[in-house]
């Protein structure tokens, strides 16, 4: 099949618009937006969730280079008693800032348009108010308070908004032209976001659910960069090829932990070491790094080489993609991978 019809046939899985760039194509299939009808492009932008803490990390990474922070040094002054790289890894055992994710979307099922009224700073406050889940180091589990703390951190080593920084020290060097840090508000030119109609945050009869504009307190540094899929492979191909990161720095970034989930087998520094989409079919060629982005209306796979020369990129405009879409995904990114 070609690359063109493996995105027709994940579109018709329900999957409302994908755009896919590989070693040696690039296509698109299905909608932007399904209520004007607009046909999916590859200039369209996505959220790309979590895959922004490969980027977090990567600027991490450069202040370390210039003796501005320390990868084993206490996050301080915002916490004590965790280092920085077990925010970057996850060992640090900060629990998720929310303590149940229905209880979030429950304003929004009276009132799309609500806005949620508290900040960074004040999620920081009732994260470290609450039981660690472990001592730090003595355990790994996935928490979006680690990148939270470190987008936080970073604005204060570097007395600017983490957006300047991932602009002046990624986006440009890289030339990333259809790339922002955008965490709240929407984008010009982003693809409309989906949940399925049956999905279990705001059900909704008669249609897919369009949060592009929900305002939840998800995004930040955990995952507020919007891009296109073809600016998301320059950015791995730049990270892992060694363009934005010094050798010993970039050894450091890929020094990974066990992660014990679907998602990953291992994880170092904001980024994933990953055999098989999900925990669907293993890759026939060995493991890529990157991250997924798994985010309210959006849906990315974001894959590399180790050395960054060889990228597969998926970004959908739609979020529960169904298990024969994770499984179509999976045969999608390996054989672009491993070819």
């Amino acid at each position: 099949m070609s690359l063109v019809e493996q995105l027709e046939a994940l579109v018709a899985t329900g999957v409302p618009g994908v755009v896919a760039v590989t070693p040696s194509d690039e296509a698109a299939a299905g909608v932007a937006d399904l209520g004007t009808g607009e046909s999916m492009t590859p200039r369209h932008r996505f959220r790309i969730g979590s895959v922004t803490k490969t980027l977090v990390a990567t600027v991490v990474l450069q202040l370390v280079d210039e003796g501005e922070l320390g990868l084993d040094e206490e996050a301080a002054p915002l916490v004590e008693r965790i280092t920085i790289r077990q925010l970057l890894n996850h060992t640090s055992g900060l629990p998720e800032f929310y303590d149940n994710f229905f209880e979030l979307f429950e304003p929004y099922r009276q009132d799309p348009t609500y806005q949620w009224p508290v900040g960074e700073h004040d999620l920081l406050e009732q994260v470290l108010a609450k039981p660690r889940l472990f001592p730090p180091g003595e355990g790994w589990s996935y928490s979006n308070s680690n990148y939270l703390l470190l987008g936080l951190l970073l604005e204060e080593a570097t007395q600017s908004p983490l957006r300047d920084e991932l602009r002046h020290r990624i986006f440009e060097p890289v030339d990333l032209t259809a790339t922002d840090y955008v965490p709240a508000a929407s984008a010009a030119g982003l693809a409309r976001g989906y949940l399925p109609p049956e999905n279990p945050f705001l059900p909704r009869e008669g249609g897919s659910v369009d949060v592009t504009d929900l305002a939840l307190p998800l995004a930040g540094a955990a995952g507020g960069v919007v891009s296109t899929a073809r600016d998301v492979a320059g950015t791995l191909g730049a990270v892992l090829g060694g363009k934005l990161l010094a050798p010993h720095l970039r050894a450091e970034l890929l020094d990974a932990v066990d992660s014990d989930w679907d998602e990953s087998d291992r994880y170092g520094l904001g980024i994933e070491e990953v055999s098989s989409v999900m925990g669907g079919e293993r890759s026939p060629c060995g493991a890529a790094w990157g991250h997924l982005g798994l985010g309210l209306g959006y849906t990315t796979i974001a894959l590399a080489s180790e050395d960054g020369r060889r990228q597969v990129v998926i970004c959908m405009n739609g979020f529960f993609p169904s298990d024969e879409a994770w499984e179509l995904l999976g045969r999608l990114v390996w054989s672009s991978y491993c070819t």
